[in-house]
């Protein structure tokens, strides 16, 4: 039997999600957990890396209040979704896509399917992953 986490060590979230404290998660608001999803210590999830819009044009683009801002998209560019009941072990990193096009290097998301097992020290670089069928691990 492992050994018992210490008390705190995880952050449990109101959907379930427990997410280690020692766990490096950049750009959280990028990232979508789907619920009890657990993300061990030393874990890297790169929600930062993602695909920025591209305003066509910003002067029609004014915000309601009558500022001149830009108005900010009311729902951020999503780079990691991750699915219900997925595991993501230690020292993993998941990182999203990316392609460089005509000199544009552009992000694309990384979608976690349900009931997907990342093991320990696995890189995570694609835009899908899992089996709609059932469990999937990687190792």
């Amino acid at each position: 039997m492992p050994p018992k986490q210490a008390k705190g060590e995880y952050i449990e979230t109101d959907t379930g999600n427990k997410i280690s404290r020692r766990s490096q998660i950049h750009g959280t608001q990028h990232i979508i957990l789907g619920g009890k999803t657990v993300i061990q210590a030393d874990a890297v999830i790169r929600g930062d890396l993602y695909r920025s819009s591209s305003s066509s044009s910003s002067s029609s683009s004014t915000s309601a209040d009558g500022t001149g801002r830009p108005s900010q998209p009311s729902n951020p560019s999503v780079a990691i979704t991750i699915g219900r009941y997925s595991y993501i072990s230690r020292q993993a990193v998941l990182r999203p896509p990316s392609r460089l096009h005509r000199g544009v290097h552009t992000f694309y998301p990384l979608k976690i399917g349900d009931h997907v097992f990342v093991g320990e020290r696995a890189v995570v670089e694609a835009a899908t992953y899992g089996h709609p069928e059932g469990l999937c691990v990687c190792a």
